[in-house]
């Protein structure tokens, strides 16, 4: 299990990474496409330099990376109430953690699922983006590998938390 765990943090690792990365895109797109704007608007349309699929490409890029930061986030930084736990004894407090982190697993593990079912009625019915014509059964796919990362790390860690062995990393808020 040790094997497994190490593999699905240098897997949550990465995809945090990438996650990152399509913020930084996003942020670039958005800048493009103001000032593509700007330029069309400045010219009198004269020079147009605007380009379809910009709001496509910009809500994708959020929802895979927020979708791809989510595993290496599970045990960082969960909002834990102080005002419930600051009396629980070692023990309580690493199973109400613990059970927490597995909940949020299991809710993984259903979106994995809604997205995989979600994948399989689009590769059939064809469906398109509306500007960008990408099929909707790849996005769907990579929201549910996503999605299934998620699910696996936060149960090995929800586990490993219950039966102590790993420590949440926990910000503790006033």
């Amino acid at each position: 299990m040790n094997s497994l765990t190490r593999l699905t943090d240098r897997v949550a690792l990465l995809m945090y990474w990438l996650g990152g990365v399509l913020i930084v895109a996003m942020m670039l797109i958005v800048v493009a496409d103001v000032a593509a704007r700007g330029f069309f608007s400045l010219t009198d349309g004269q020079l147009d330099l605007t380009f379809v699929g910009g709001i496509e490409l910009v809500k994708f890029s959020l929802l895979f990376s927020m979708l791809l930061a989510f595993p290496h986030a599970v045990d960082k930084g969960q909002i834990v109430v102080d005002l419930f736990t600051q009396q629980m004894n070692a023990a309580r407090l690493r199973f109400f953690t613990g059970g927490y982190t597995l909940g949020f697993g299991l809710l993984g593990a259903a979106w994995c699922w809604r997205f995989t079912e979600a994948a399989h009625s689009a590769r059939q019915t064809g469906e398109l983006t509306q500007d960008l014509l990408l099929p909707m059964s790849a996005i769907y796919q990579i929201a549910s590998l996503a999605l299934a990362v998620l699910a696996l790390r936060a149960l090995l860690v929800g586990v490993n938390i219950v039966m102590g062995t790993h420590a949440p990393e926990q910000e503790h808020h006033s």
